[in-house]
């Protein structure tokens, strides 16, 4: 074997510095002895000498185990921001941050655990929120269990697990309505997909399961009247569940496709104003549908893009790419260089509708590409951003101008942000 003439310097090197050492080491012994008949009195250093003044108070015993309390509603300026940790999925998050606050230490208000890409949603009138999530029993391996863990808001503390009796819930991307509430909050729902879809019904009074409801073809959870469920099929339409007093299913109702999932696809991804569901396609349509009754009903489509618009290739583009605020304005991302594929991709600007009169009130652009975005509750709210480095720029809403970058808060893909409550 040859060696380089790199290693065989490197190599020199270390053993010349053995043999010096070793020198070093046999002078040093030689020394040692030559002096060893030498008396030698202890080193004093008065200096360094602790003297207890007797007269002084114990320290009080320090109180541990104390636990912060969060206020019972949130601040408007708070935000859970889910950090998937898409690169492991181990390590995932649901990261209640104050997106307001300009002092980096005074940001994180909390953190609950989620494992897997769990899934999350928050109740409005109960003090808790809820996260589905699924666990190996040798980390990465080994036989599974999904359950839903519910946490109490205030301490963020896990205080109910129901354990899954099927391995069969949702593992995806964030999904804001891959669990979604009753309109009374009574009743939770988890999408299921195993590869069959479902949706389980849990009793949030008695936290015990009601019954595991099939979608056949058709899947998430949007809320719908007061105690109706609506999944998106894949022939392009929808199905709506309704249940009865006790949680379990009455009826079950088709509505006719009202896009074509090869040639006019959508986004599985609607904000929901005031009943009504806005589906943006990847065209830039918006295809509104009513959620307001029992049964869901398709109302109508308009574009968001002028002739002008669509000819130029603005399309809408990224993962949670739109949201509302408490005013009813729509807000979705817009890529100008739209194309086949390009859905996914977020885009830079952010454009402002009056959903009711059809009208886009204004744009806000992005100077950090934006991948998803989220709305602060609020008269004034705050746009919250994902930027292509994966942190939060955060904008006013109405004038557009940045307020400020938000990192370093153990994000790594924080791929949605929830308002909260």
């Amino acid at each position: 074997m040859q060696l380089s003439k790199s290693i065989k310097q490197s190599l020199l090197v270390l053993f010349s510095s053995l043999i010096l050492v070793n020198c070093s080491a046999e002078n040093s012994s030689e020394e040692k002895d030559v002096n060893s008949t030498e008396s030698h009195s202890p080193i004093s250093n008065k200096s360094s000498e602790i003297k207890v003044n007797p007269d002084l108070p114990p320290l009080p015993i320090e109180d541990i185990g104390n636990v912060v309390q969060l206020p019972a509603s949130y601040p408007e300026s708070w935000m859970f921001v889910d950090e998937a940790s898409f690169m492991s999925m181990f390590g995932g998050k649901m990261i209640l941050l104050d997106v307001a606050e300009k002092k980096h230490a005074k940001q994180i208000k909390g953190i609950a655990d989620k494992n897997l890409l769990g899934n999350f949603v928050q109740a409005k009138s109960r003090p808790e929120f809820y996260i589905m999530e699924t666990f190996h029993a040798r980390g990465s391996r080994g036989p599974r269990t999904d359950v839903l863990t519910i946490y109490n808001k205030t301490t963020l503390a896990p205080f109910k697990e129901i354990v899954w009796k099927d391995t069969n819930r949702l593992i995806a991307l964030p999904e804001r309505y891959s669990m979604a509430l009753s309109g009374d909050e009574k009743f939770l729902f988890v999408a299921n997909f195993n590869p069959a879809s479902s949706f389980t019904v849990v009793d949030l009074d008695r936290h015990e399961i009601v019954e595991t409801i099939g979608t056949p073809g058709c899947v998430l959870t949007y809320p719908t009247g007061a105690r109706s469920v609506t999944s998106l099929c894949s022939n392009g339409g929808l199905l709506t569940t309704v249940l009865d007093q006790s949680g379990h299913q009455k009826s079950q109702h088709r509505i006719k496709p009202f896009f074509d999932t090869d040639k006019t696809p959508i986004y599985e991804r609607p904000a929901i104003i005031d009943g009504i569901a806005y589906f943006p396609s990847f065209a830039g349509d918006l295809h509104a549908i009513d959620f307001t009754g029992e049964v869901a009903s398709y109302i109508e489509k308009w574009s968001l893009t002028s002739d002008q618009e669509r000819k130029s290739n603005w399309r809408p583009g990224g993962l949670a790419l739109n949201d509302k605020d408490e005013q009813g304005l729509f807000y979705i991302i817009m890529n100008p260089d739209g194309h086949d594929g390009s859905q996914t991709h977020g885009g830079t600007q952010i454009w402002v509708f009056d959903v009711k009169k059809k009208q886009r009130l204004r744009t806000i652009d992005v100077p950090s590409w934006a991948v998803s975005m989220a709305v602060s509750r609020g008269i004034k709210p705050m746009l919250v951003v994902t930027n292509g480095e994966m942190n939060l720029d955060i904008f006013d809403s109405v004038d557009g101008h940045l307020i400020q970058t938000i990192s370093d808060f153990g994000n790594v893909t924080p791929l949605l942000v929830h308002k909260a409550y």
